[in-house]
């Protein structure tokens, strides 16, 4: 009878012994499934800061409001002849559409606007007692002592549906006395700037939209 009683207890401590040591292994099957999960899901949401990929240190594009620089380097400036590095190059298509004159702080800017986008526009300048046309050969009647005359390459012709050049703010400037900007005669054109005396000028092109940008420097 004791056999049988000692038989049963060894019998009954093996089961027990055989059946918790499974009992373990689900939690942790399921504690892992939990990590790989949570692991996947941090691996999936990290790039959401990001979606575009872009650089976060790459700086916006240029706009229309900030125009060019503001600041006035007096290096860049001249009273001497200066041209584009092309200059004559005839290739463009543009037309110039408008003028328009800001007064800053040490400089006056001229703006000169253009339709199109074909091309490149090239530029000389220079600074000459009369304002005279081109092809005619006439001294426009214009404000002024000195002209900073401007040509311009890589324009074409106007048609009966382009409008008429615009010209605004000369209100607002203490250099420039007069401005003409003159239609587009075999693939250039001419800006006249009238003013009292040569002051130091730079000439600069800027895109989007195209534009001819003159500062005026006064000192």
């Amino acid at each position: 009878m004791k056999r049988i009683l000692g038989a049963l207890a060894v019998t009954s401590l093996l089961a027990a012994c055989t059946t918790d040591e499974p009992a373990e292994s689900p939690a942790t099957d399921s504690q892992a499934a939990t990590e790989t999960t949570e692991a996947a899901t941090e691996t999936t949401e990290a790039p959401t800061d990001d979606p575009g990929g872009s650089d976060p240190g790459t700086e916006p594009a240029e706009t229309e409001s900030g125009d060019p620089s503001d600041t006035v380097d007096a290096s860049e400036f001249t009273l001497d002849p200066s041209s584009s590095a092309d200059y004559p190059d005839l290739a463009g298509q543009f037309l110039p559409v408008g003028a328009r004159v800001g007064g800053h702080d040490g400089y006056d800017r001229v703006v000169i606007d253009y339709d199109g986008s074909e091309g490149v526009l090239n530029w000389s300048a220079s600074y000459e007692d009369a304002a005279i046309q081109d092809g005619s050969g006439f001294e426009l009647d214009m404000a002024g002592e000195k002209f900073l005359t401007v040509w311009v390459s890589g324009v074409r012709y106007p048609t009966e549906a382009d409008g008429e050049i615009t010209i605004s703010g000369l209100d607002q400037s203490d250099i420039v006395a007069d401005i003409r900007v003159d239609s587009a005669f075999e693939g250039m054109h001419l800006v006249f700037i009238g003013v009292e005396e040569p002051v130091p000028y730079r000439v600069e092109v800027f895109d989007d939209p195209t534009r001819i940008v003159i500062d005026l420097l006064d000192d």
